[in-house]
């Protein structure tokens, strides 16, 4: 294991790292790559986890890992597990779900392991966008009972657990994702969105002590719109989110054009986080979905001397000039058509170098 930088960046401790401990899923959403995955899948050994949960503590690389990359890690056999080894480091530890698997047993396991934030990847508000999930077997009606199921317990549960429930908007149709075989049924107007928002915060926190009242919650929904990332504050330990769909790089599919790289732009992939895949590659950032920027190995390379290794310091020193240097950053920033490009480019400075600064500064 590396324990000497010979590289001021990335700064340590990054943001997070994200640990994928499987890649397997149990739901087929059409605004996913999952479902495409041209990477073998799998889980994660638990004697691997482990010592990546160990280095990561010893090395001081974060104090938060995030237990998702791609898939589904409820079903993820030693989940628990696995938060209860991060908390005994004294690391935080966050989980990333759809909501589908959220029964008793599992929130119960997952809080009792000392589980620091649970978010829920609910992404469909209504039943009519839930039929973009490919859920098997499983109704809207279901679903959402589950998910306030499971918050409301862990909200009335003596526990630290904070809570997040995040949606997707989708403005501005044919510069986000373009529609595959149909009409696609997320959030796009702003009427639409605060109607969802206001239903779904009253329904997570009814009867919930330390919620805010209905009017509270009503003047914080009328300040959302479907062009911005939003946050309402539900409760001490409970967030409700909607953020834009973006694109992801899939020039792997058929859009009828090539796709065609970005040549300027920024991202905070790599420089606030990076990814390591079930089998133990590494990879530059969370949206790397095939892992097309994996150039080593957890079992082969340490993770010091994997932040300091020639393709992420190449990597770093190209978004320094707002280049992306690396191929699959190129195809990230990039699109199936030139204004997208630009736009995409334009706004990725722009959102990580200022708007997103300014949120984290200004976050409570």
């Amino acid at each position: 294991m590396g324990t000497q930088r010979r590289f001021l960046l990335p700064r340590l401790p990054l943001e997070r790292v994200h640990v994928e401990v499987t890649s397997l899923c149990n739901f087929a959403c059409e605004f996913c790559p999952n479902p495409g995955l041209e990477r073998p899948g799998g889980m994660m050994d638990f004697q691997l986890l482990q010592a990546v949960l160990e280095e990561i503590a010893a090395t001081g690389v974060t104090r938060r890992v995030v237990f998702h990359q791609q898939g589904e890690p409820l079903l993820y056999p030693r989940l628990a597990e696995a938060v209860a080894h991060a908390s005994a480091l004294g690391l935080e530890s966050c989980v990333t779900t759809n909501g589908a698997l959220l029964d008793t047993r599992r929130v119960d396991e997952l809080v009792g392991a000392g589980l620091s934030h649970l978010v829920v990847s609910l992404q469909t508000p209504d039943e009519a966008s839930f039929a973009l999930r490919g859920a098997r077997n499983l109704s809207y009606a279901e679903f959402e009972t589950r998910i306030v199921a499971a918050v409301r317990r862990i909200l009335t549960t003596p526990t630290a657990t904070q809570v997040s429930v995040a949606f997707l908007t989708k403005p501005l149709p044919r510069l986000t994702l373009p529609v595959f075989g149909g009409e696609w049924q997320l959030v796009q107007h702003n009427r639409q969105l605060r109607r969802l928002l206001e239903r779904w915060a009253l329904l997570l926190v009814e009867g919930i002590g330390g919620a805010p009242d209905r009017a509270a919650v009503v003047r914080a929904v009328r300040r959302t719109g479907v062009l911005h990332r939003n946050e309402v504050r539900l409760h001490p330990r409970l967030l409700l989110e909607s953020r834009p769909v973006g694109q992801w790089p899939m020039p792997e599919r058929d859009w009828g054009r090539p796709w065609l790289p970005a040549r300027w732009g920024y991202c905070h992939g790599i420089s606030e986080h990076f990814a390591i895949l079930w089998n133990g590659d590494y990879t530059f950032c969370c949206a790397d979905h095939n892992g097309r920027t994996s150039t080593a190995n957890f079992q082969e390379v340490s993770l010091l001397d994997y932040l300091d290794s020639q393709p992420v310091q190449a990597a770093l020193a190209g978004f320094a000039r707002l280049r992306p240097v690396h191929p699959y950053c190129q195809l990230c920033l990039g699109g199936p058509h030139p204004m997208i490009v630009a736009i995409k480019s334009l706004g990725s400075i722009v959102y990580f170098k200022v708007v997103n600064r300014l949120r984290r500064a200004t976050r409570v």
